[in-house]
């Protein structure tokens, strides 16, 4: 009777157990996903600070990165996701007795003044360390969810919301598009890498990995959860489709990217709350291609907003300097970002819709932005 619901209620699992562990998943609160993005940037600077005083070689350094990065990581999402604020806290006690050792060594040399807007950090190539950092720490946390996500010792709460709601794993799904914006040429400001045939052509292997994935997962049986993407959907022809979009966006209508943000989002969620979209995705009705893959397909304007948004803060990322003083400015902008996101966010969860993955509304695309803002706030490790 059980699992008779939950066939009607579009799901595709093997026995009622399995149905339960992911069904109607909700969530957790928006300050748990942001305690669990910083466990792996506070320990690349506790690895950085044992390098600075210690005179280990280069493969003990990536051992030791390896091995603390994931440890941690991996424990953050299971033995210790009751007690995160306790983990998080005696990170920042040993790398606040690490900087103490750091500043006892300096002073024991010759002491050196610097003024600060003249010091710069070395300019080794166009991608600032603090990006490639936060790009290898996105795939991290990806690869451990996804790899975790079917085991019972991963809570339930940090992964993908069933409708509504905050979870790692829906801030990790708006945090590639994003980042995807980011990292692009656009968001670099190459020009002569405005490639549409370029844009296409590296798209190509994208969908083909979406294909592979569908035929794979439908051949070995394994459980989908329709309600995330839809029955043919996946997240490889969301990402693949979202860049193909914008770049011929961006190459036909000459105007700034975050201009076109706030116009693609606004017409968004015009169309999920007056227009009917929000309900059709709530609902069960699957009788054609559309309806059937009404998630995958009724959320691609929240994500062409989000990489939109990603090439405008790309355009504030790159451009700036090399100087310790440069990076204070940015430092100082994404905080901005980031608080005036915090607060819009929670204004129109409350006032306007929920956060939603599912659909990528208004509130979802915000919080994103803001939530890799709040992340960037830190000075790369150079």
């Amino acid at each position: 009777m059980e699992y008779k619901r939950f066939q009607r209620m579009n799901y595709t699992f093997k026995n009622a157990e399995e149905a339960r562990r992911v069904l109607g998943i909700e969530g957790t609160d928006p300050s748990e996903v942001f305690s669990l993005t910083f466990f792996v940037p506070l320990c690349s600077l506790l690895v950085w600070l044992i390098t600075s005083i210690t005179s280990i070689s280069n493969k003990a350094i990536q051992l030791l990165e390896l091995c603390l990065l994931n440890i941690i990581m991996l424990m953050a999402v299971t033995l210790f996701e009751d007690h995160l604020q306790v983990v998080l806290g005696i990170l920042v006690f040993l790398i606040f007795v690490l900087l103490y050792i750091s500043v006892l060594i300096n002073s024991a040399n010759k002491e050196i003044k610097y003024v600060l807007k003249d010091v710069s950090v070395p300019k080794r190539n166009i991608n600032k360390d603090f990006v490639t950092g936060y790009r290898g720490h996105l795939l991290l946390a990806t690869a451990t969810s996804i790899l975790a996500v079917d085991f019972n010792f991963f809570p339930v709460r940090f992964a993908k919301t069933e409708t509504y709601g905050w979870s790692m794993m829906d801030a990790g799904v708006g945090s590639f598009i994003l980042l995807q914006g980011l990292c692009s040429s656009h968001g670099k400001s190459l020009t002569a890498q405005h490639s549409l045939k370029k844009c296409f052509m590296s798209s190509f292997p994208i969908f083909l990995i979406g294909f592979i994935r569908l035929v794979t997962t439908t051949a070995v049986g394994y459980h989908k959860v329709v309600p995330e993407y839809g029955v043919h959907w996946n997240f490889f022809f969301t990402f693949a489709l979202t860049k193909m979009i914008c770049y011929t966006i961006l190459y036909a209508v000459k105007l700034p990217s975050g201009l076109l943000a706030i116009v693609t989002v606004a017409i968004h969620q015009l169309i999920l709350s007056k227009a009917g979209l929000a309900t059709l995705i709530v609902s069960e009705t699957r009788r054609n291609f559309f309806e059937a893959n009404k998630e995958g397909i009724g959320s691609l304007l929240g994500f062409v907003t989000l990489y939109f948004s990603g090439v405008q803060l790309g355009k504030i990322v790159w451009k700036q300097g090399y100087k310790i003083s440069d990076y204070i400015k940015l430092l100082l902008k994404l905080c901005a970002i980031g608080a005036a996101g915090w607060i819009l966010m929670y204004m129109f969860h409350f006032t306007l819709q929920p956060v939603s993955r599912r659909m990528a509304n208004l509130p979802y695309c915000i919080w994103v932005l803001a939530l890799m803002a709040a992340i960037g706030e830190r000075l790369p490790t150079t």
